[in-house]
């Protein structure tokens, strides 16, 4: 049964040439750089204007899907992001429906999982962070990503 890394990416880059979905290795998707698109698509939901509409909320979720060709068992549980609101707004959160935007004060706890991620995303050195069970993800202004394992 046994088919060789070799084979697998042949096969992986033939279907990929083919316009065919290409299925990535988990540690390989967390170490992908990340397209501008789904950038600038996460970045904006410091406005939350998303939320109120349904075609919006269609389209975040299909550039999520779009970044995660191996399903949303892949996604991250959420994002956290330095939020722009001002006062003592720190940071906010999104989940991993593409619906749900919380903006947090300083000090306010955050919901589990989320807050082993504030100073990174409060420091608004990364454009954002994806948070992960077992792990963070650290997203660069240009798309390039810093894994840590928690």
């Amino acid at each position: 049964m046994g088919v060789s890394k070799q084979g697998t990416l042949e096969a992986l880059q033939s279907k990929s040439e083919q316009g065919e979905r290409t299925v990535v290795s988990a540690s390989e998707q967390l170490r992908r750089r990340r397209s501008r698109q789904y950038l600038d698509a996460l970045t904006a939901m410091d406005a939350g204007g998303h939320l109120h509409c349904s075609e919006a909320v269609s389209k975040l979720r299909d550039v999520i899907a779009a970044e995660f060709p191996n399903g949303p068992g892949t996604w991250p549980l959420g994002w956290l992001g330095k939020c722009y609101l001002g006062g003592s707004y720190e940071v906010h959160t999104l989940d991993f429906t593409g619906q749900i935007v919380r903006h947090f004060k300083r000090g306010e706890a955050l919901p589990d999982g989320f807050e082993r991620a504030r100073s990174l995303a409060g420091g608004g050195q990364y454009a954002l962070i994806e948070v992960f069970s077992d792990q963070l993800v650290a997203i660069a202004q240009d798309g390039s990503t810093s894994v840590l394992t928690s």
